[in-house]
């Protein structure tokens, strides 16, 4: 049942033009048969999502990272536009999407620190995203990007929210993991409760019926992860959990975490919704791939049954990173060889 509500009337019609460029299963073929970098670009170009963005860029000189950078700016500018069409209230559920970018540059930024890794020398130009990101963000940059311990990612932060979640990650001694998993569960329940506090009934069902099953989700991943990569303890998985719970109770929870086994763990999965989850593993698909899909599910599910809502706002933003995650796949396929039969089924289309 479609909801309508004539005060999401404007963004509606806008959202609608926008998804018409969206990618198309045809599109998609397109990009498997290219056989570079710079025969994407060439295509994208000739696409009214991306004609704009890539107009100036010359494909025979463009590499991967410059171009994702580029798409990544799209879907910026489209949030812009969006966001201008909201009143404030509506903006503070929707300032969650850019708290992801603030999310996914902190994670970036503490696995350097745990890893040891080496900061890419790619000196891509990001004066867009720069200027976006610092006008919008209270963490401190430079800082952050500096940092040598957590106890630096904490002084980057403390004018923002994520202090707190990053010194409870240092009290508990937190590895890079962890740490991530901290992050994520600060995000969810920091939305869950601002959509309760902010939206009307009508408007906040639908953000917890999206985000409900998304949590319960990642709930179930992060639990696979912690026994099969880490072998964690009991105590320490339920430490890292998001603390909502929307079709998996609390009963069933804890028989996940004390499972014994992994395939008595996904046994247990397989007889719930999100059996899905793990749907052709011994094939090499790994559950962070279908998690992909089954969001995707529900974005779409979401963004055509409700488009008079703000639901329609935030799942149309996520369809749009999905694409981009879905272009990174073909274009990292391509760069190391792989056949277009070897690339599609990493790739979530209908």
């Amino acid at each position: 049942m479609r909801t309508v509500n004539s005060e999401y009337s404007a963004v509606s019609a806008k959202l609608k033009a926008m998804y018409s460029k969206s990618l198309t299963k045809e599109d998609y073929e397109q990009l498997l048969s290219k056989k570079s970098v710079g025969e994407i670009c060439s295509y994208l170009k000739s696409l009214p999502a991306y004609s704009s963005v890539l107009e100036s860029v010359n494909e025979r000189d463009i590499h991967r990272g410059q171009m994702e950078i580029l798409i990544s700016l799209e879907i910026i500018d489209e949030y812009l536009r969006l966001y201008d069409f909201l009143d404030s209230k509506k903006r503070e559920v929707l300032k969650f999407w850019f708290m992801r970018r603030e999310i996914e540059f902190l994670t970036r930024e503490l696995r350097y620190i745990f890893t040891h890794e080496t900061r890419s020398a790619d000196q891509v130009s990001q004066d867009r995203f720069d200027a976006f990101f610092e006008t919008h963000t209270k963490i401190n940059k430079e800082l952050m990007q500096n940092a040598a311990c957590l106890a630096d990612c904490i002084e980057a932060c403390k004018n923002t929210p994520y202090a707190e979640p990053l010194q409870r990650a240092e009290n508990l001694g937190s590895d890079f993991f962890s740490v991530s998993m901290i992050l994520e569960m600060f995000y969810y329940t920091s939305i869950w409760h601002t959509v309760n506090r902010t939206l009307d009934r009508e408007q906040a069902e639908l953000f917890k019926k999206a985000l409900g099953s998304r949590t319960d989700i990642l709930n179930i991943l992060w639990i696979y992860r912690g026994k099969k990569y880490f072998d964690f303890e009991e105590e320490i998985i339920f430490t890292y959990l998001i603390p909502i719970r929307y079709r998996l109770t609390e009963d069933f929870i804890k028989e996940l975490v004390r499972a014994e086994t992994i395939e008595g763990f996904v046994h247990l999965v397989s007889e719930t919704k999100y059996a899905p989850l793990f749907t052709g593993i011994e094939d090499g698909i790994f559950p962070e791939e279908n998690y992909r899909d089954m969001i995707r599910r529900i974005d779409k599910n979401m963004f055509f049954n409700h488009p008079q809502s703000l639901i329609a706002v935030y799942t149309y933003l996520d369809l749009r990173e999905l694409e981009l995650d879905n272009i990174k796949t073909v274009v990292e396929g391509i760069r190391y060889g792989k056949t277009p039969d070897a690339i599609r089924p990493h790739i979530r289309i209908d």
